[in-house]
């Protein structure tokens, strides 16, 4: 059974938490446990956890540990990784009710690497009267889980019960799942019940329970249930407060689904604001001269079609053509017209043997473009600014409006298409202005990856700089569907997921304001158990570090 997290304490982490536990991702390759009951009737918790921190994860430096109750005695937990006893050992801020945090005390486990932590911690109460037979003990325990946000792989789960001294070895009883092996230990004179799962998926709750003579543990170790009148009262009250916390949470429900989705659209929008606060300072006047690139940033336009503009200033001088489209965007350098501009000469650096652009080098490029156009503002008006940019992408298209004839629609792509492209509705008045009719073919079609079209002879006239009898042509609708769908293609090419390739440049132009206060590296969840039976003890464990 996948434990559920109430969903009070889901919305707040949701709220409250994301943007910290986001970049957590790691392998429980090993999650073994034992629970040793005592004679006394208390229990000995101890786990081995071996985690994996995956390359594009952040290391782990703190690991929650869910509980099964109140009773832990955290001055008795101790905890060590890579033969390093670990000292600092809290009460956990993210699992509740009952959990520990381990903090890993610059032993951190790296992207890459791997690391085993134990942990031990001594529990007073953990034995209740079972259900089926009052003279037994019975307990239950869910080895330890985590968020399938953060966790991935499977795991090789181990669980092992260790009865008190005394039990004899056909005296204990599982609880539903059967165990994998059991044996009897000479040497401490009690029975052993080991549970085996090779494959486990580590976000999932695996629960095991056993039963065995009360009577091997002291008088009141175990505790019983309520008198039958007492149970009978609680029930009604608890009928009663299901009544009213289900009005509260159908209110409480809507209340922080509308913050958690008006929190969530608020952080995505944050996240793409990639200019940084320089950049809207107001001076005086509009600043000419900047490169469609340039102008986009000041537009923040997404910055996969900032790229795309880039590629295109390339293609169309000649410096670089398309070589493959599919299964993966591929360029080709050429040599016929060196790149003039810094950002143009990044980029033709960052493309890597194969023709690929890897998307690190793109995140450089950027975040120095969006540094270099923000020094260029200073002084002038962004206001000002940015109106003007936007008047010249509107007047791109009202030339191409203008253009009475084919060949001359044809002139305004080899001269405006950087600055037409920026036009919020380009799909839309690519489709109006050249979807019928045939079009003839820029000269920098054959760099953009699809070849050439049919050709045309005589009459057409010439697009560009000198005569040319024949011009390749394209039908309208043909050509505006491989513009349009075109510019998607390098953009998704180029960038993979935006949110995220924005959201890292956006950490380093634009950063959100740091408090005073101190801030915690990793991420945590929730826990609760509902046992099965009238008479158990569960612990559990859930959530992410």
């Amino acid at each position: 059974m996948k434990y559920k997290t109430p969903f009070l304490t889901l919305y707040l982490l949701l709220a409250l938490g994301s943007t910290a536990l986001a970049d957590y991702r790691f392998e429980l390759p090993r999650n073994v446990s034992w629970v040793t009951i005592n004679p006394s009737g208390q229990a000995d918790l101890y786990y081995s956890l071996t985690f994996t921190c995956l390359p594009q994860g952040q290391a782990i430096d703190i690991v929650d540990i869910g509980l099964p109750n109140g009773s832990y005695q955290l001055e008795s937990a101790r905890a060590s990784i890579r033969g390093r006893t670990l000292s600092d050992i809290r009460v956990s801020e993210y699992v509740k009710p009952y959990g520990v945090e381990v903090h890993l005390d610059g032993m951190s486990i790296a992207p890459g690497d791997s690391g085993t932590l134990e942990f031990w911690v001594h529990l007073t109460s953990m034995l209740n009267q079972d259900s089926q037979d009052e003279a037994y003990a019975s307990f239950k325990f869910s080895p330890t889980w985590y968020g399938s946000e953060y966790v991935s792989g499977s795991t090789y789960l181990e669980c092992n019960f260790v009865f008190p001294p005394g039990v004899q070895a056909d005296e204990p009883r599982y609880h539903e799942n059967e165990f994998t092996e059991a044996w009897y230990d000479t040497v401490d004179n009690t029975p052993v019940y080991r549970w085996v799962m090779g494959t486990a998926n580590p976000d999932e709750q695996y629960t095991f329970g056993a039963s065995f003579p009360a009577k091997y543990v002291s008088p009141g170790a175990v505790t019983k249930p309520a008198p039958l009148l007492f149970r009978i009262i609680g029930g009604f009250f608890g009928f009663l407060w299901g009544i009213v916390k289900f009005f509260l949470n159908s209110f409480v429900f809507w209340m922080f689904g509308a913050i958690i989705f008006f929190g969530v659209r608020n952080a995505r929008k944050r996240r793409m604001k990639y200019l940084p606060p320089e950049v809207s300072v107001e001076g005086v006047g509009i600043k000419r001269g900047l490169t469609a690139p340039e102008a986009g940033l000041l537009l923040e336009m997404p910055l996969d079609k900032v790229l795309t503009m880039i590629l295109f200033g390339l293609i169309k001088k000649g410096a670089l053509e398309v070589s493959s489209r599919s299964p993966q965007l591929k360029f080709k350098l050429l040599d016929a017209v060196p790149a003039d501009q810094p950002y143009e000469k990044t980029f033709l650096a960052s493309l890597d043997k194969q023709g690929l652009a890897p998307e690190a080098k793109l995140q450089a490029l950027v975040i120095d473009l969006i540094k270099e156009t923000n020094a260029k503002m200073k002084g002038f008006s962004r206001k000002e600014t940015v109106a003007y940019y936007k008047s010249i992408v509107s007047q791109a298209w009202q030339q191409v409006t203008a253009a009475q004839t084919p060949e001359l629609k044809t002139k305004e792509l080899e001269e405006q298409f950087d600055w037409m492209s920026m036009d919020p509705a380009y799909n839309d008045r690519m489709r109006s202005q050249y979807g019928t009719g045939d079009v003839y073919l820029p000269r920098w079609w054959g760099r953009w990856g699809y070849g050439g079209g049919q050709t045309t002879t005589g009459g057409g006239g010439s697009v560009g700089k000198g005569p040319s009898m024949e011009m390749p042509k394209l039908p309208g609708a043909d050509f505006a569907n491989r513009m349009t769908t075109g510019m998607e293609g390098f953009a998704a090419g180029l960038v993979g997921k935006v949110d995220s390739f924005t959201g890292k440049i956006t950490d380093k132009t634009n950063p959100i304001p740091v408090s005073s206060g101190s801030g915690r590296s990793s991420g945590g969840g929730g826990c609760a158990c509902a046992c099965a039976c009238a008479g158990c003890a569960c612990a559990c464990a859930g959530g992410g570090r």
